[in-house]
């Protein structure tokens, strides 16, 4: 069974992990090439059908959870207070 100071340092090894990641150059090139696709996806007068519609709104919905995950990252560990 893990103490609560072992669960703690696997929390932070995690964050700092993801934290790192976001800090790459690879990663911010990702993010940009990302946020292109939103844009691309955002626009609604390419969409011809219902099922456009749909498909570009799960599109949209990764992409974001994506390019957020270093916000979401940097707010888990305000957070969590590590």
């Amino acid at each position: 069974m893990q103490t609560h100071n072992e669960h703690n340092t696997e929390t932070e090894v995690y964050y700092d992990n993801r934290l790192r990641l976001t800090e790459q150059d690879g990663w911010r090139d990702l993010v940009e090439e990302l946020n292109n696709l939103v844009d691309i996806y955002s626009n609604l007068d390419s969409l011809e059908s219902d099922r456009d519609l749909w498909f570009a709104k799960g599109q949209l919905s990764i992409l974001r959870q994506v390019t957020g995950l270093e916000e979401a990252t940097k707010l888990a560990v305000e957070q969590l207070d590590l």
